[in-house]
């Protein structure tokens, strides 16, 4: 009875262990994850909104001096070096049609860096040959701006967009900040560089 005892729980025991690998058999497998998304190459971007046309400002307000972006902003040879501001009676001047042809209230300074450098009156280096883009157009009220101008190497010249308020006029008491006071999209001919950051000097 011992030997058929042992003979019948062996047998149960092994239909019970090839029942679970049946049923680990058939077990469905988890689907595999879907495969990442490819990321679209860089390249240049449609413009992206419509040139401001005329010329006006609005409300009192003191933006002048240099906006400096604080990451390389480059089309081909072309590097962006700053944007300009000038006075309100600057913005006055201009708008009553008393316009300079090296000047406006508003302007992009982009350097060739294939041209040779030269040093200025307080010591710094920059490049010799520079492209000056005046305004066809602007709005600003001292808190948002609209630019457009043009230049035969350029193109098209377009920026759009806002001041930091509070850090501006942090950046103007102390004469220079290295804090984003200004943050917009800039298109230069067909290429488009969102979320452009300017830093504030106010000049010598």
């Amino acid at each position: 009875m011992r030997i058929s005892t042992l003979a019948l729980s062996a047998a149960i025991a092994a239909t019970l262990l090839t029942g679970c690998g049946r049923k680990e058999e058939r077990a469905p497998q988890p689907a595999p994850a879907p495969a990442p998304a490819p990321t679209p190459a860089p390249g240049p971007v449609a413009e992206a909104h419509e040139a401001v046309t005329g010329f006006s400002h609005t409300g009192a307000f003191d933006l002048a001096g240099f906006y400096m972006p604080q990451a390389e902003v480059r089309v081909g040879n072309w590097k962006l070096e700053q944007l300009g501001v000038g006075s309100a009676s600057d913005f006055s001047q201009w708008e009553q049609g008393d316009r300079m042809s090296t000047f406006g209230p508003i302007l992009l300074e982009f350097a060739d860096t294939t041209s040779p450098m030269q040093t200025g009156e307080t010591g710094a280096e920059s490049h010799t040959v520079k492209v000056r883009v005046l305004p066809t157009g602007y709005a600003t009220d001292g808190k948002t701006m609209k630019f457009a101008g043009t230049d035969p190497k350029l193109g098209q010249v377009r920026f759009e967009g806002a001041f930091d308020v509070a850090a501006l006029s942090d950046a103007k008491a102390q004469g220079a900040s290295e804090r984003t006071v200004l943050n917009g999209t800039l298109q230069v001919g067909d290429t488009q560089f969102a979320n452009t950051r300017f830093s504030f000097y106010a000049g010598d």
